[in-house]
């Protein structure tokens, strides 16, 4: 099933890189505007934000502890400032929201003159996008999977990708798919503690964090959560008259 999974899924961008410059490629991330991006002008790209850059006319200069020019179209994280090198009246971008709940988020390594290792996380992939480092081979386009880990200590360079998260893809389907005239209501939502669900059937109840990993379970049609930390966390009902599944997307504040 794993296999299959990554054959329908990770395949499709494997042929994008080939086709990079598509506009549709972070979708369905939020599209919140777009940036001007001008010569020998300073942006940094705030926080949760993707900027976009599909212009083809030039090289964004990427600030690290020096400038590094990326070739574009090109994906740029949070936190990190970029100018336009050659083109006097700017070009603009496209600008990407996600949050803790979206699948699809930035990696940016600016690596130092010291060894340091990095390891894509368990339930992960990493979709390389750019990097000018030569003790990886690396390539727009490779896929490095969980448990991958890549080394540098080259100064003020960088490694740049996009990070997909299994877990949060898989439970964002079954959201979708839940039949919203037959599923039972949680509520709360958000919540501080108690949960209950509207229907008087007995369900074995599990939560998970976004890391997939068991934080509780019970049964019954109320849930419990003061013992939680703050976080949002997938709540799954079992119904054991009709053996179906729901699955909730549950903030606990």
């Amino acid at each position: 099933m794993k296999k299959l999974f990554f054959i329908l899924f990770v395949l499709p961008f494997i042929n994008y890189s080939q086709n990079y410059q598509q506009q549709n490629f972070l979708l369905p991330l939020e599209i919140t505007g777009t940036q001007l991006i001008q010569e020998g002008v300073d942006y940094t790209v705030p926080a949760n934000t993707i900027l976009h850059m599909l212009d083809r006319t030039g090289s964004i200069q990427y600030r690290t502890n020096n400038y590094q020019g990326l070739d574009c179209p090109c994906i740029i994280g949070p936190g990190n400032t970029v100018a336009h090198s050659n083109n006097n009246d700017g070009v603009y971008g496209i600008l990407y929201a996600f949050n803790e709940n979206s699948y699809v988020k930035p990696i940016t390594i600016n690596s130092q003159d010291t060894w340091n290792t990095w390891t894509v996380p368990e339930n992960k992939f990493w979709y390389v996008l750019q990097t000018n480092w030569y003790t990886e081979g690396f390539e727009r386009g490779d896929i490095l999977f969980a448990g991958k880990e890549i080394s540098s200590n080259e100064n003020a360079n960088y490694f740049l990708a996009l990070e997909y998260d299994i877990l949060a893809y898989n439970s964002s389907l079954s959201v979708a798919s839940v039949d919203l005239k037959t599923a039972p209501t949680l509520y709360p939502n958000p919540t501080n503690s108690q949960l209950s669900l509207n229907s008087d059937q007995n369900y074995k109840i599990e939560v998970y964090d976004l890391n997939g990993r068991k934080v509780m379970e019970t049964t019954g049609n109320k849930l419990n959560m003061s013992v939680l930390s703050n976080a949002t966390y997938l709540v799954k009902a079992f119904d054991k008259l009709t053996k179906e599944t729901n699955t909730y997307r549950v903030v606990k504040n």
